[in-house]
């Protein structure tokens, strides 16, 4: 077959393009770091790259609720322990409104004064938060816990009423609703508040119940008021509701290491899912710049032949 001229150029130049077309893919690899563009490039490859994201996607969203509950069983816990905190001072404001060697004021002034700031300060960790939602309200997180009331529930505000009840506003409607549940996994569920009412509101009452006793100089069973709480009640309710309380911070406790311990099992599975994901999709770094300076060697040998074999075909050439 004879070679003609037209032939020896389209030749060079098409050489020439094939060698950029694979310069230009090499320098996209590089660019981008991934050794694939387009699933169709390699099917196999991108068929599991595709079902790799797809699980590390959902390690993510498990991983960031497991981020949340642990924020919200944390904020749960220091309520706990603030409210311990507050136990042990009320406690010991009680055995000394109970001795007999206080006189009434006495007891009104110092010991009273002081039991209304605790009464205060439970309230307010009755109703903490955790990113603006109310922990203790059961799954109404979006209204406060508790409320300070009168006898008939009609909510009160001291000092220019008397509260003598604390209502739980949460749900109270069973005993297992109230319950919020997250997802750790697929088949991994944690419950992630405590209902108020079942953990906490028998000892705000119970403090509430003391402060009323100092104010109404109901000190020792039985008291001159019927039915009215006296300070030794009182100090047996806040005793009995202090064990209580305990039980469900213990209980928090518990779930809180199931929380952690499903945390790092989750980032431990993340990392391993992300190092595969990079076997399938990452660009071998190395071996791609010295595949694409082989290339540029190719590439300049293919323009030198070219433009040799093309010079001599000039009409100037040929005359000399």
């Amino acid at each position: 077959m004879r070679i003609t001229n037209k032939m020896m150029m389209d030749n060079a130049v098409q050489s020439m393009s094939e060698n950029l077309d694979k310069m230009s893919k090499l320098q996209t690899k590089i660019s981008s770091t991934k050794d694939f563009q387009y699933a169709s490039e390699d099917p196999a490859r991108a068929s599991a790259s595709l079902s790799l994201r797809s699980n590390l996607r959902s390690l993510e969203s498990y991983s960031a609720t497991a981020s949340n509950t642990q924020d919200w069983m944390t904020a749960t816990d220091m309520a706990f322990e603030k409210l311990d905190q507050i136990a042990v001072q009320a406690q010991n404001l009680i055995l000394g409104g109970l001795n007999d060697t206080m006189t009434d004021s006495e007891r009104a002034n110092s010991i009273g004064s002081q039991l209304q700031t605790l009464v205060n300060q439970a309230l307010e960790l009755g109703n903490s938060t955790d990113n603006g939602q109310y922990i203790f309200s059961g799954v109404n997180i979006n209204q406060k816990a508790f409320v300070l009331t009168d006898s008939t529930g009609i909510p009160t505000v001291p000092p220019t009423a008397n509260p003598t009840l604390v209502k739980f506003q949460g749900d109270t409607t069973t005993p297992t609703t109230g319950l919020i549940q997250r997802s750790l996994g697929p088949d991994q569920t944690v419950t992630l508040n405590v209902r108020g009412d079942q953990a906490i509101q028998a000892f705000l009452q119970s403090l509430l119940d003391a402060n009323n006793a100092v104010k109404q100089n109901q000190i020792h069973d039985p008291g001159t008021l019927p039915g009215t709480p006296t300070l030794q009640t009182s100090l047996a309710g806040l005793q009995s509701s202090l064990i209580t309380m305990d039980q469900f911070r213990a209980s928090n406790g518990a779930r809180m290491r199931q929380v952690e311990s499903a945390s790092n099992f989750l980032d431990t599975v993340k990392i391993e899912t992300s190092s595969l994901l990079s076997q399938k999709e990452d660009t071998n770094m190395a071996e791609a710049i010295a595949m694409l300076e082989n290339q540029k060697t190719s590439y300049q040998a293919v323009l030198e032949v070219s433009k040799r074999a093309i010079s001599a075909l000039t009409l100037f050439d040929y005359l000399q």
